[in-house]
């Protein structure tokens, strides 16, 4: 329950200065769950997150939008946090110059990194110029920007091949996601020839991304300023920030309909007609170029279910997966295949999935326009945390989840409307992966089936939330896809004995007697109880003579104690694990490697160019030394040098530890729109790498609204520190253990970590409590330690 119901929209931005001229933006929570509000707002805001389980729009306002939402009468409060956030990015300083956002590529950093990628592999990379931007077009003005298209496939495999198509930053300031995109494209092609799946990928698809959408727009953004449109001067003024077209109101299908404003000022303005913006035609006549036309224009007409590829819009920030139709609640004729694939990749992110008009009406947008034409599933999806993420948590959350959710969805290509259906491959393992010819391999994974979001659609009239099946079978295809012509496949076994659950461990041992020396994909797929076949993975196995191969193994145990560690001994590419006593052992290709050795706790121990001879066999033992303690705090006794702000504090009533904790709210629940940090002294890291910082917690907050964040300061002596984002938790109920790297730590002199609190307007908890918080770090200043005790007789 709100503490403070705010009645008036002026009433709650007096205090705020709400009316202050020019382009200065807050963030507003609108309590309401009129549907009808909401889809004229959809037509005024260009951000919004529509909560309906709150009851709650999010949005970013300007003086002007405050005007309207004043007119509306609306039950309105400003979220203090947020917009500190939010005009602190858009304060005139250039984007690169903010603290926290540098991992943001610029459009032209962008386009280096495209070179970058085709310089070093042109057998994977090739850049199309699909169009000019507005500018580029225009004379008198700035030059503007090729529209370029990044392609990878391995053009040594002869095509067609399936097709993804994957558009980013197509509203200006959405920094995350022309971020995703180049960093996908990367993991593609720095990881082809040492990760199978990346490999498999690129040999038998085709990826085509747009990085930078709107790259006339995205320069405004990198100024500092809050840009969702092109630049195009006929709308709105040719001095107006205001001006240009929202280029996702503007695509040709159903163009001019609900969602889509009129007013050239508004930010959803839609264009003076369909396709009116160079932008616009490039992309459509590309997608027209390498999609077949494969159903009628109609809202009835399925397309077949043998259409390959996937069409993908990316944006932030609202944390959801669209797909077609937007502006109507009639079901797409491909709904209950569209449907599935997107709950799939909504598990991996976690966002909500949902037809688009679910979220509000919306016309004239890509997806549609890509599903509606040609019928190839399209979809869309809001990234993110917030309206201005920083990199902390782009790094820690968004990019992770959903590289993952892209890696998941180009293994559907061959068949997205039908492969979802079935159980996906996943934690596939070759042991050995490293083979003397005709020796027998043991190929081990997981199917499964359960891997889907179950949230249910929020729009009237939506379907029930689909099951999942039982896992019925699996088999393994070496060097071919399960649908090429010819292949041979073998049978694998549940590790249980019997397929009776929606997720299944498997293996299977293949013998490698006639197969070539070199690498080899070896494929997984899994079948459901409905017969339903699900996307393939792949593992890597290699075949080689005996005297081309080398084993390495040994123990690795604390320098101290002798005790085992749980040790990770990565060996070039490969990384391989301790067992319970220590012990390791690899198979590798003679010739050179450098072997990196860590243990939780411990400093890393490393060698460089370790010789491995045909036919050895090597023995390398490791003892780690344990890792220093930089600082460290349990809360029993005094304090150790934090500065706490009010109300953060020590209590020992916080449920599930029966000791003293640091905790925001040490009376009960925290505030609404509070922004309080508890920061540790000033920690000095010269002479030390590889800290982590460990700490207990428990963190019971309202889920996606109020946050728990940890933060680095590395120039924590300036008079203005600047702070990193590390992590961030949120509607937690349990005490759990987390660990963090702090690379930026290395060898800095002026660190402060700190834990920060921050709530919006509405709704609070208990709050986050802290416990056993500790620094260790390795280097040459804990390895001199570490000597000098076993130069004291300590060994």
């Amino acid at each position: 329950m709100r503490k403070t119901i705010v009645t008036s929209i002026l009433l709650a931005l007096a205090s705020t200065a709400a009316y202050a001229a020019g382009d200065t933006l807050q963030v507003v929570s609108v309590h309401t769950r009129d549907a009808a509000l909401i889809a004229r707002m959809s037509e005024k805001f260009g951000h919004m997150r529509v909560d309906r389980h709150k009851g709650v729009v999010m949005v970013e306002a300007d003086a002007t939008q405050m005007s309207w939402l004043k007119d509306q009468h609306v039950d309105a409060t400003v979220e203090l946090a947020a917009t500190q956030a939010v005009q602190a990015q858009t304060s005139g300083n250039s984007l690169r110059s903010i603290p926290g956002f540098a991992c943001y590529r610029t459009v032209e950093e962008t386009q280096a990194s495209m070179d970058a990628l085709i310089a070093a592999r042109p057998n994977l990379a090739s850049k199309i110029d699909i169009g000019d931007t507005w500018e580029k077009v225009t004379a008198g003005g700035n030059p503007g920007y090729d529209l370029v298209v990044l392609k990878l496939t391995n053009s040594a495999i002869p095509g067609p091949k399936p097709k993804l198509f994957a558009m980013t930053a197509i509203h200006a300031r959405e920094y995350t996601t022309a971020e995703l995109n180049t960093r996908f494209a990367e993991w593609l092609v720095n990881n082809y020839g040492t990760d199978a799946e990346a490999t498999w990928l690129l040999d038998h698809n085709e990826f085509h991304l747009l990085l930078q959408s709107n790259p006339d727009g995205r320069k405004k953004a990198e100024t500092g300023l809050s840009w969702r449109k092109n630049v195009n001067t006929a709308y709105c003024g040719t001095t107006s920030n205001s001006r240009g077209a929202d280029l996702n109101r503007n695509y040709p299908f159903h163009w001019g309909g609900p969602g889509a404003s009129s007013s050239q000022c508004d930010e959803t303005y839609r264009g003076a007609t369909s396709a009116s913006e160079p932008e616009t035609q490039a992309v459509v006549n590309y997608v027209q170029s390498i999609f077949p036309d494969l159903r009628p224009d109609d809202l009835t007409t399925p397309a077949p279910d043998t259409t390959q590829g996937l069409f993908l819009d990316i944006h932030s920030f609202s944390q959801l997966v669209l797909w077609p139709w937007g502006d109507t609640t009639t079901l797409a004729p491909n709904a209950a295949a569209l449907e599935i694939l997107g709950r799939r990749i909504a598990w991996f992110n976690n966002y909500d999935p949902q037809q688009s008009v679910g979220l509000y009406p919306t016309s004239g947008t890509t997806d549609d326009s890509a599903y509606g034409p040609l019928g190839v599933p399209a979809y869309t999806i809001e990234l993110g945390t917030a309206f201005f993420e920083n990199c902390g948590s782009f790094e820690a959350s968004t990019y992770p989840l959903n590289v993952a959710a892209l890696r998941y969805a180009s293994r559907t290509l061959s068949a997205p409307y039908k492969l979802p259906f079935g159980p996906d491959a996943l934690q596939l393992t070759a042991t050995p992966d490293l083979v003397v010819a005709g020796d027998t391999v043991r190929i081990e994974g997981r199917v499964d089936d359960s891997r889907l979001n179950l949230t249910p659609q929020p729009q009237s009239g939506a379907p029930p939330v689909p099951t999942t099946q039982n896992v019925a079978s699996a088999r393994v295809y070496i060097d071919a896809l399960p649908w090429e012509p010819g292949v041979v496949s073998q049978a694998m076994t549940a590790s249980d004995g019997s397929f009776n659950s929606g997720s299944e461990a498997v293996r299977a041992d293949i013998a490698t007697t006639g197969m070539a020396s070199g690498k080899h994909l070896v494929y997984v797929q899994g079948v459901d109880l409905n017969g339903a076949a699900g996307p393939p993975n792949a593992v890597f196995v290699e075949v080689a003579q005996a005297n081309e191969i080398a084993t390495l193994h040994g123990t690795v145990t604390d320098a101290q104690s002798s005790v085992p560690l749980a040790a990770s001994i990565k060996l070039g590419t490969a990384t391989v694990q301790a067992d319970a006593a220590g012990a390791y052992s690899k198979r590798l290709r003679a010739g050179t490697v450098d072997v990196e050795v860590s243990a939780p706790g411990h400093i890393t121990e490393r060698i460089a160019g370790l010789a491995l001879s045909g036919g050895s066999d090597i023995v390398r033992n490791f003892q780690l030394a344990p890792n220093c303690t930089v600082f460290s705090d349990n809360a029993e006794g005094a304090n150790p040098g934090w500065t706490a702000q009010s109300p953060w504090g020590v209590a020992n009533n916080v449920a599930g530890n029966a000791t003293k904790v640091w905790t925001d709210s040490p009376a009960g629940n925290y505030a609404n729109n509070i922004n309080l940090s508890l920061t540790s002294p000033l920690l000095n890291f010269t002479g030390y790498d590889d800290a982590v910082l460990s700490f207990d917690h428990k963190c019971v907050t309202e889920a996606t609204y109020d946050f728990g964040i940890v933060e680095i300061s590395t120039n924590a002596s300036a008079g203005t520190p600047s702070w990193a984002e590390l992590y961030r938790c949120d509607g937690g109920s349990t005490w759990q253990n987390q660990r963090i790297a702090l690379p930026a730590a290395a060898n800095q002199g002026a660190v402060k970590l700190r834990f920060r609190l921050t709530s919006d307007s509405s709704e609070v908890r208990e709050g986050w409590s802290l416990d056993n918080i500790r620094v260790e770090a390795g280097g040459t200043a804990c390895r001199a330690v570490a000597d000098g005790i076993f130069d004291n007789g300590f060994e």
